[in-house]
């Protein structure tokens, strides 16, 4: 009788396994509270004798602990719905940087930097614009190791 009962319990620890793997490979914490019940469950059958109580136990603390926890989880975890966050090359558009040389149409490429690094710059448009050496320049586009400035639009 008692190795049936510890094979229940091992029964329900494999399937607690089993789900926390799944769980490591999905986002959202869903999987990992019916891995907690399936634990919550290898617990009972140290009481409940029958698999049908059993399995009462597990389906039930599963479904609490989703609905009384997962929300609470997402919120501290901000998982979910996260506005796209504009990151590496993409993040310089549209930041200023500063002119260590002037930039025109003939001028090629010239030394402008951003938060302390020196990029290699040129004129985004032929317009005959000017950007002197001193002066913001808006990062239009970034190709490759080069960025493509423009004069930055003084506000009156």
């Amino acid at each position: 009788m008692e190795l049936g009962m510890s094979n229940v319990m091992l029964g329900w620890i494999v399937l607690a396994l089993l789900l926390g793997i799944v769980e490591v490979f999905t986002v959202g914490f869903f999987m990992c509270f019916f891995a907690i019940g399936a634990l919550i469950a290898a617990l009972a059958s140290l009481f409940i004798p029958g698999l049908l109580g059993q399995t009462l136990v597990f389906v039930l603390s599963s479904l609490l602990m989703v609905w009384l926890a997962r929300p609470v989880l997402k919120k501290t975890f901000k998982v979910g719905n996260r506005p796209a966050v504009d990151s590496n090359v993409s993040a310089l558009i549209n930041t200023t940087v500063l002119a260590l040389e002037p930039v025109d149409k003939y001028a090629g490429k010239v030394k402008v930097t951003h938060t302390g690094e020196v990029w290699t710059a040129y004129l985004a448009d032929e317009r005959g614009d000017i950007i002197l050496a001193g002066q913001e320049a808006l990062i239009v586009k970034v190709d490759g190791a080069k960025l493509a400035v423009a004069p930055r639009q003084t506000e009156l």
